[in-house]
């Protein structure tokens, strides 16, 4: 059989198998289908603004009260408020090292909303549709099990190729600065950069993604995933608290690296009050929102894993789709021009940044995906890690 005819076949393959598996999700009972009705309308808030941005998504600029987050059940009688801080924020006592590579020459993403976001005690909310909403729980669901639904034995969906430390201490914070790129993924796939703290079966993640079946289309998005307790999902639809008039947790992401080209970064952390045990979530060192620490268990103390890479999914025996910057990654010529990275990549303990410990694992499960562990090179890009790949697992 060629190639071309092999990919034909499994492309086919592929859609019915997605095509099938939503059709199942969109096969509701009455009863499931009143219950989107009334998700809908806890996310589809009354709305001070609207604002449509250049990619054609649309906001809704909503009162700070009155977003998802808190028709969460533990957040009823809450004291939030839209100008929530940390009462402490961690310093940084590392000493400054000569760098031993080259002076890393990465530049800020732009994110955010046009003409200003949204007024004062607002929080802009994406506007959602129930087939959206069908394909959210879906996304969050197969995210969450790590395997398609559909999946058979012996062909996991979800590969891997990250940095984690395990080291027995109490995880405050992670960060990293990511550089962002656009692989080619098609719905349901994904990949994505992300940094992630965990404990036990809950965790709380934050990165940049291609998602076409989430956010239908192939952009770079920014996104955040909670998984706490019984509850999952992406984005701000299950506790996480948003705080930024002009920050979605969902934006679209621009301009993005290319290979060999401009390399465009984004400095994401999550962190602990030391005070309330709240998470909180910065994007270049602005908190945005955060994670009350009693929508979680183990969660609501501390975490025992901090974690830095990339992540992939594909339905079963359908090839997966690249990671980090979408080429080989080899251990002898890692090239932050060329190679996805985490640069600036740390842990936060009794709120105080530090490098992550030794012993920190490099966890790729296909050969198709790597991860290497530079650790503390230096000069203003401190802790590096390399991370990506082809694709092509099955």
């Amino acid at each position: 059989m060629g190639l071309g005819v092999l990919l034909s076949y499994l492309l086919v393959y592929y859609l019915f198998f997605y095509c099938k598996c939503m059709e199942g999700y969109k096969t509701l009972s009455k009863e499931e289908d009143l219950e989107l009705e009334e998700q809908l309308k806890r996310l589809n808030k009354p709305t001070v603004k609207s604002i449509t941005t250049k990619h054609g998504d649309i906001y809704d600029c909503v009162d700070f009260y009155k977003q998802p987050a808190f028709d969460h059940p533990l957040l009823k009688n809450h004291n939030f408020h839209p100008e929530m801080k940390p009462t402490s924020t961690p310093r940084r006592v590392s000493p400054k090292k000569k760098c031993r590579i080259p002076k890393l020459d990465y530049k800020p993403v732009r994110i955010g909303l046009e003409g200003g976001g949204c007024p004062l005690g607002t929080v802009p909310i994406r506007r959602t549709v129930k087939d959206e909403l069908i394909t959210a729980k879906f996304h969050s669901e197969m995210h969450a099990s790590k395997v398609n639904p559909l999946d058979v034995p012996g062909f996991p969906g979800v590969h891997y190729c990250f940095a984690s430390s395990q080291a027995a201490i109490d995880y405050d914070g992670v960060g990293g600065t990511l550089s962002v790129w656009n692989l080619p993924v098609q719905a349901p796939q994904y990949t994505v950069g992300r940094i992630k703290l965990r404990n036990g079966d809950e965790s709380m993640e934050v990165g940049w993604t291609v998602n076409p079946g989430l956010y239908g289309d192939t952009r770079t998005h920014l996104y955040i995933y909670t998984n706490a307790s019984q509850s999952h999902c992406y984005n701000a639809q299950c506790g996480y608290v948003h705080l930024n008039p002009n920050v979605p947790v969902d934006s679209v992401i621009d301009p993005v690296s290319t290979y060999d080209g401009e390399i465009y970064s984004i400095d994401l952390s999550i962190y602990q009050d030391a005070a309330t045990k709240d998470w909180f979530l910065k994007v270049f060192g602005i908190n945005i929102g955060f994670w009350p620490h009693k929508i979680f268990t183990n969660l609501g103390n501390t975490a025992t894993e901090a974690e830095w890479g990339g992540e992939v999914f594909s339905p079963p025996k359908i090839p997966s789709p690249p990671a980090g910057s979408g080429h080989l990654l080899l251990s002898h010529d890692a090239d932050t021009s060329r190679d996805a990275i985490s640069a600036n990549s740390h842990i936060v303990v009794n709120n105080t940044i530090m490098d992550p410990p030794d012993g920190v694992l490099e966890i790729a499960d296909d050969t198709d995906y790597a991860v290497f562990n530079e650790g503390d090179v230096g000069g203003n890009i401190h802790y590096l890690i390399f991370y990506g790949g082809l694709g092509g697992a099955t």
